[in-house]
């Protein structure tokens, strides 16, 4: 596991976008914060890229910085923008799809069914 950016018992102020860069035909991935209850990640994807179905332990949630992703979950696909947010239970199949350079912010909450 990559060391978070941020110490999880400090005080940390920072705008999210400075945080990672989109590279070209790739996606990037930064742990933010990782503590005992909640790992926020940064993911960069470049226009194309895409993340296969896949599921997460934890309950997550996905909030999109900038750019747009289609998100599919649930049997559907859901355009989001910025300001667009997700969240799932425990299990739940997902895949997303950066429709131009995104950023998103996934937060999963440990412990928490």
């Amino acid at each position: 596991m990559a060391a978070s950016l941020f110490p999880s018992d400090q005080t940390s102020v920072a705008n999210l976008c400075d945080l990672i860069d989109l590279s070209p035909d790739a996606t990037v991935t930064k742990t933010l914060y990782d503590s005992p209850t909640a790992r926020l990640v940064l993911f960069a994807m470049d226009a194309g890229q895409r993340l296969t179905d896949h599921s997460a332990a934890k309950t997550a949630m996905v909030q999109v910085l900038d750019g747009a992703i289609e998100f599919e979950v649930n049997g559907g696909s859901h355009a989001l923008g910025p300001a667009g947010w997700v969240a799932m239970p425990p299990g739940e199949m997902h895949a997303v799809l950066a429709i131009k350079p995104s950023r998103f912010l996934l937060t999963l909450l440990k412990g928490i069914a």
